[in-house]
């Protein structure tokens, strides 16, 4: 009677250690931008959420007749990248997204409105002079982030530790030891009556 009890709880926790865990998002991709203006020259941080485990995606900023390729990035294990684009500082004024295709989809961000003059590398409009105003206008980034006209950096998710992607298997090795002493006193207790 005893064994027949743990024969049926040892299928069922095997059972269940076969069944994927399931993620929180499971919704449809889509791309988060940090800004919603800026100017040319600026760093826009692109997040994308929801998408296959490490699935290839193709990155571009879009506009009207206007299309910037800024290359492929693969999601993480969660499905979730994260790209960090300094726009061109010969984009023209007017509305853009960006957009992520895979095999599948293909995704548009919130719109980027871009204005005003280009942001330069030294973060002003060139060297100060004597008449101009002590309080000039402060650029609307860290200037120390900005490496290169054009530049797309993909940042790495860390992975899921191996220890929590093995928790199903101690589980059954945990079982098993279980069910071995449990017979083995079971037939001892038989053996000594």
């Amino acid at each position: 009677m005893v064994f027949r009890y743990f024969l049926f709880a040892t299928v069922f926790i095997l059972a269940l250690s076969f069944v994927r865990p399931t993620h929180a998002h499971g919704g449809e991709p889509r791309l988060e931008i940090s800004a919603e203006g800026m100017n040319p020259g600026g760093v826009v941080e692109i997040r994308g959420v929801d998408f296959e485990p490490e699935e290839l995606i193709t990155l571009a900023l879009i506009g009207h007749e206007f299309e910037f390729p800024l290359g492929e990035i693969v999601a993480d294990t969660d499905g979730i990248f994260l790209q960090i684009v300094t726009l061109p500082t010969d984009l023209a004024e007017g509305a853009y997204k960006f957009r992520a295709i895979t095999d599948d989809h293909e995704i548009t961000s919130p719109t980027l409105t871009v204005f005003g003059t280009a942001i330069s590398e030294a973060g002003g409009e060139g060297p100060r002079e004597e008449d101009d105003g002590l309080l000039a206008p402060m650029p609307t980034f860290a200037p120390a982030v900005v490496t290169a006209p054009v530049a797309a950096v993909p940042v790495e998710a860390t992975p899921a530790s191996a220890s929590n992607r093995n928790i199903p298997a101690l589980i059954v090795l945990m079982v098993i030891g279980i069910a071995i002493v449990a017979i083995v006193f079971t037939i001892k207790r038989k053996n000594t009556q």
